[in-house]
């Protein structure tokens, strides 16, 4: 029993100081950003060039619709402060445009792994307001 015990006692701590090397993978774009200042537009371009390896033509016109993306949130966000359901309807539409014209400019890989990136794990979103 006390053997058993200390096994696992030991286990316990070799996995806790195993997990305490671990390093976030994107520690280089944190310490950037945070060396800079930058806006929430600029801040998503930049993870976006990051994590999908945009080309300069690609980053310019990501760059673009984040920023046109981000205004028209915040529009919605005065326009419909005081009605949430119309506000979240309107946000869900902004989003979906915004997918849209991405797809123009992203690579198909490239778009799986934003929407992976965003939390959404299918294309189901643009595939319906295509139709």
């Amino acid at each position: 029993m006390k053997k058993s015990l200390l096994l696992l006692v030991m286990l316990l701590i070799g996995s806790a100081s195993y997990a305490q090397r671990l390093h976030v993978t994107d520690d280089a774009l944190d310490i950037a950003v945070l060396s800079m200042e930058v806006d929430g537009p600029a801040m998503a371009s930049m993870e976006m060039r990051q994590e999908l390896n945009l080309t300069e033509e690609q980053y310019t016109q990501v760059a673009q619709l984040n920023q046109s993306r981000y205004q028209q949130l915040q529009q919605a966000e005065v326009t419909f402060a005081h009605d949430p359901s119309m506000r979240n309807r309107e946000f869900i539409n902004i989003h979906s445009k915004n997918d849209k014209e991405l797809k123009a400019v992203l690579t198909p890989q490239q778009l799986r792994e934003y929407q992976e990136l965003e939390g959404r794990m299918h294309l189901q979103m643009i595939s319906e307001k295509e139709e």
